[in-house]
């Protein structure tokens, strides 16, 4: 076990009157007033924004800060999702009704009257990393990140996103920064491949000649939506391959609706000589219509729709009608389980990774628990160690576990006992995670013995208005002693690097702390 004090390294060379400058022009430009800027006029034009809380211009200057802390410090840091993983403004957000937006758009409606309240109003898409379903939701915040060298990835299926080399993204080995991931790689995509790639359904259909029910049950879907995309290729088979269809008996209007509702009682359930005992030997077809006989339908879990509610099975097996494996769904919300933008991802290989130049960029603020968005049909996240996908057990962690020293316990006379008992817990954890992975649990799974105190390292780019937002609350006397170890020093170093932007937040701090 090893224990460390938290700590801070800012990564950029910080040249504070070039910012000044900078701040200047951009603000003069929206004022029409470039023709006062003088060799002096930098300091007192920014102070003069601030002081009017016009703070829109300090969003074209950013700074990386790089932290060490434990986890519970991280938690609060990533709440203010202002983590480096930068969008280009044309790429897409789609939301879980389908409809879709830029980033660009969105971002403009926080300055409009109309629509900035319809930002939060929108269900985007996250993904439950634990089934990887995609989850609704709600957009907190997008926020400006200036101008930075981009990346585009392209995958097989066709999808494509425009980023910065530190983006982070959705990967079946957990996430991945951009500039780490190569052609070859898989990453995590929105929605269903297979229904669009013409060559496979030619293959699986024609040339192994599976059966349209076949395909479907491979990809997971319906019928119908394989006949869709057969017809929108042009897929058919020869005559001669398809099934002969059994004739049918009797006429049509040969009983009365009577006779027919009392036939269908006669046949209902354990009456019925077709019905099976062992649910394991249950047709897909009997399955169905048993979830449609006995399950009650009120209401969309999704969107709420009252009309047309239809059964879904989650593990595709209609046979399966247990209460956590059926959902009710629309047919709107349905057809996205099984289409293009469905609820859920899959593994999509990267084809190319391409540099585009510099693009202006966007950072999104989602709401808790999900620290992640979907864009472009491409899962993405921010950018901090993983407990899930870290096995500390391995030489490159020095096989021990490393905890943040917390500033409220010390190896003094005073705290000493208090500290002890610290000292001891994260023993027994570091014991037990240990145990747990000898054992043969996955890092995912022993990471649920280890504490708060835990070690991590998160990396954090945020524009010059976002640090004023983070400092003035995480440096304030009412923030978590833990956090204001590390802000408190950040803020008064931000203050000697870049004169006037920070100085109102460090005299108020500086007064805090003298009473």
């Amino acid at each position: 076990m090893k224990i460390i004090k938290p700590s801070y390294e800012i990564l950029d060379d910080i040249d504070g009157q070039a910012i000044l400058k900078k701040l200047e022009i951009i603000g003069r430009v929206s004022h029409k007033s470039e023709d006062r800027i003088t060799e002096t006029s930098a300091a007192p034009f920014v102070k003069k924004l601030i002081q009017l809380g016009d703070e829109s211009v300090l969003e074209h200057c950013s700074i990386t800060v790089k932290f060490i802390c434990d986890r519970g410090v991280s938690h609060e840091l990533v709440r203010h999702r202002i983590a480096a993983f930068c969008v280009s403004g044309d790429t897409v957000i789609r939301s879980m009704a389908q409809k879709s937006w830029t980033v660009k758009e969105l971002f403009d409606w926080q300055f409009d009257v109309k629509r900035k309240g319809r930002l939060q109003l929108i269900k985007a898409r996250s993904v439950d990393e634990a089934t990887n379903i995609i989850v609704p939701n709600h957009i907190k915040k997008i926020t400006y990140m200036g101008i930075k060298p981009i990346l585009k990835v392209i995958t097989e299926s066709g999808r494509a996103l425009k980023c910065t080399a530190d983006h982070r993204i959705y990967t079946p080995n957990g996430y991945t920064e951009l500039k780490d991931l190569s052609a070859g790689d898989y990453i995590y995509s929105n929605g269903k491949e297979l229904l669009e790639n013409e060559d496979w359904l030619r293959n699986y259909y024609l040339t192994e000649n599976h059966t349209r029910k076949e395909t479907a049950d491979f990809i997971g879907c319906c019928e119908s939506y394989v006949y869709k995309a057969f017809k929108k290729f042009g897929i058919k088979k020869p005559w001669s391959d398809r099934p002969n269809r059994h004739p049918g008996h009797g006429n049509k209007g040969m009983f009365t609706k009577e006779q027919r509702e009392n036939i269908s009682k006669k046949m209902t359930g354990k009456n019925n000589p077709a019905y099976i005992q062992d649910r394991n030997f249950v047709t897909k077809q009997a399955g169905y219509q048993e979830s449609v006989r006995h399950l009650e339908r009120n209401q969309c879990e999704w969107c709420g729709s009252t009309s047309n509610i239809e059964i879904h099975h989650k593990n595709k097996n209609p046979t399966d009608n247990s209460a956590e494996n059926v959902m009710q769904l629309c047919p709107h919300c349905h057809h996205l389980w099984h289409h293009d933008g469905a609820i859920g991802v899959f593994k999509d290989k990267i084809v190319s990774i391409q540099e585009l130049g510099a693009e202006p960029v966007y950072d999104i603020t989602m709401e808790e628990p999900y620290h992640n968005y979907v864009a472009n049909s491409i899962v993405v996240h921010n950018c901090q160690e993983s407990t899930r996908y870290c096995n500390y057990s391995q030489g490159k962690f020095g096989k021990q576990l490393t905890f943040i020293q917390p500033c409220f316990f010390a190896p003094d006379s005073y705290y000493k006992s208090k500290y002890t008992a610290w000292i001891r817990a994260c023993s027994v954890a570091e014991m037990y995670y240990f145990d747990l992975l000898e054992k043969g649990a996955k890092p995912e799974e022993a990471r649920s013995v280890l504490p708060n105190s835990l070690k991590t390292e998160v990396v954090m780019t945020a524009n010059l208005r976002e640090w004023r937002h983070v400092l003035s609350l995480r440096a304030d006397k009412r923030a978590h002693p833990q956090c204001r170890e590390l802000m408190i020093p950040l803020l008064y170093e931000l203050q000697e690097k870049i004169p006037v932007v920070f100085d109102d937040i460090a005299e108020r701090i500086k007064a805090q702390n003298e009473h």
